[in-house]
Parts: structure tokens; sequence; C-alpha cells
């Protein structure tokens, strides 16, 4: 089996209560230019993207109680949610993780931000990190 093309770091994505409030934060802090917005997960989710130069960073403010991203909030608190790697080939990558014992959140990918597609990687095969592998969508 051959290894996975991981071509980058896609994103750093940050579980936070107010969005708006953290980007212009960001913004006014460290120079941070404010970038797209999306809903997810049948609404559950808004996705705020702040880039800082080469770097994106992806603020998850959930819209139900109900979302993943809502429970990590009220068990940990705001922070570091996960870390996204930019993959060539998605299934090839998670058949690759899997096959090496890293348990997979996801079975098979799912859509992203920016018609994306992702699977997650679980924290307890990988120290404690969650880690999204994502393959950008056709342009």
């Amino acid at each position: 089996m051959s290894r996975p093309q991981v071509s980058g770091l896609a994103h750093v994505a940050i579980a936070v209560r107010d969005a708006d409030g953290f980007a212009a934060r960001l913004v006014a802090a460290l120079g941070a230019r404010r970038g797209d917005e999306e809903l997810l997960d049948e609404g559950a989710l808004r996705v705020v993207f702040v880039h800082l130069g080469p770097l994106t960073l992806e603020l998850l403010e959930p819209r139900s109680s109900e979302h993943t991203v809502a429970r990590f909030l009220e068990r940990r608190g705001e922070g570091l949610h996960h870390v996204s790697l930019e993959v060539t080939d998605l299934e090839a990558a998670l058949d690759h993780a899997r096959a090496e014992g890293v348990r997979a959140i996801d079975e098979s990918p799912r859509p992203g931000a920016h018609g994306s597609r992702v699977a997650f990687l679980h924290p307890s095969s990988l120290a404690g990190v969650l880690i999204e592998l994502s393959q950008r969508g056709r342009d």
C-alpha cells in the first residue's frame, strides 16, 4: 500500500462561542484578514475563516446545543479543536491510516467547507489531537 500524500496544512480549527468577536480580536491584535463563512451540518455549525499570512484558522461556532462542537465547548471550553491536513486522495489516506491502526471517526468521507470532502481521525490514536483529513473540492 502506497503512502498517502499530505500536501500541506489546510487549517487549524478553534472552537469558540462567538466567532465574530474572536475574529475581530485576531484582526485587531494580529493583523489577520477575515475570510468567508459557511453553515455546515444542516445549519448546526457556523464556520468563519480567518487568514494570518499563510495560515488559515477555522473558527467553529455551534448553532445547536446538540452539535459535537457545542458538547466540546461544554466539556473543554474554547480552544484548539482540530488540525486539518490537506491530502491529495482522501479515500487512500483514510484507508492507509486505518491499516496502520489509527481509529477513524468517519468511516467514509463527508462534505466539508468550500466543497471539500473530509474525514476525522480519532484523537485517542494520535496523541490526543483530533486530525481532519481534507481533500479540496473539484473547481
